[in-house]
């Protein structure tokens, strides 16, 4: 990951970065516990900012290519995310499609769970109790607690038109990094900044359940929280099947419906992230990249660098050079 700070004042600031890989998409919101996976083939590209305005933590991002990604983005904050763009589905458990202007609220503590299909952009803020007194008062819905449940508010048309582009040129203004903001303006863009993101919730129009069934991404989940808990080595499909009692056509409907690609496919697309890892963080700087990839279940080695350049578009070895030439570099 590639970062450069613009330096915007006292009630402002900014840190961008480019995307090298997958991993570094976890980072995506401070703070947040994330895990990402790419499915999508080919060098992923993008990149992202942290921002503050007014004491107002942003995040905005984009990404080329399609990712499975899941976690808690706070524990204490409220969490208000925007799809400014994409170029093909998003699905977001439990069961909803997502389309650009469309905003997701997440709870302090609450899980997000999403798949893109392909590339996209993303515009989020998050607020803590305090700043919503502070900023809606007493006297506006908002101000309730059970107006920050998690869900789905459609964007319109408005939204597309008008305030992403407005978002979208607050952020290329500020990264600049030659616009320093007065106290009081720096105040006047916060507040512009999340009117511009609740306007849908004021608006009151929780999206209907119109995704991929519930019970399709609760299998998916049971799956990867099994997959978590037995870290050691690669699973294979038939002890999933075995120890979540599901048939394999149901898994295989499942995951289908859910994310859009099978099992076998989606534990290939995991085990081949962990060799990714594993080689750029140097989790294995003294091991043969043929016997990492046979402890990840992958024997054909021809057949192992075809799948691996296919997903991310350059071979094991290239990897493992790119981060050496990075240390070097350090």
């Amino acid at each position: 990951m590639v970062n450069k700070r613009s330096p915007v004042g006292r009630y402002t600031s900014l840190h961008s970065h480019r995307l090298v890989s997958f991993e570094d998409l976890s980072e995506l919101v401070l703070g947040a516990q994330t895990e990402v996976m790419q499915i999508g083939r080919g060098r992923i590209e993008g990149h992202f900012i942290h921002a503050s305005i007014g004491g107002l933590p942003i995040s905005a991002g984009s990404f080329s290519l399609g990712i499975r990604s899941r976690g808690v983005h706070s524990r204490d904050r409220i969490t208000i995310g925007m799809l400014t763009s994409s170029t093909e589905r998003v699905v977001r458990s439990p069961s909803y499609e997502m389309f650009p202007g469309d905003v997701l609220v997440t709870p302090p503590r609450g899980e997000h769970d999403g798949r893109y299909f392909g590339g996209a952009s993303l515009f989020l803020i998050s607020l803590s109790p305090t700043e919503i007194e502070s900023i809606f008062g007493t006297g506006s819905k908002l101000a309730e607690p059970s107006a920050w449940r998690r869900n789905l508010y459609k964007g319109n048309l408005d939204t597309v038109q008008r305030v992403i582009p407005r978002l979208q040129t607050l952020v290329a203004t500020l990264g600049k990094g030659d616009l320093v903001l007065t106290e009081a303006a720096a105040e006047f863009w916060k507040r512009a900044v999340v009117e511009a993101m609740t306007a849908d919730l004021l608006r009151g129009m929780p999206s209907e359940l119109d995704g991929p069934l519930p019970s399709a991404w609760r299998l998916v989940r049971r799956t990867e929280e099994y997959l978590d808990a037995h870290e050691r080595g690669p699973v294979h499909i038939s002890e999933l099947c075995n120890q979540l009692h599901v048939s394999r056509r149901s898994l295989h409907r499942a995951f289908h419906e859910a994310i859009g690609v099978g099992p076998v496919a989606f534990l290939r697309y995991r085990r081949l992230c962990a060799i990714h890892t594993a080689l750029r963080f140097h989790h294995a700087d003294d091991t043969k990249i043929s016997d990492l990839a046979i402890q990840h279940g992958f024997l054909n080695m021809g057949r192992f660098a075809e799948y691996y350049h296919k997903l991310f578009g350059e071979y094991p070895s290239q990897t493992r050079r790119l981060e050496m030439s990075d240390d070097s570099i350090q």
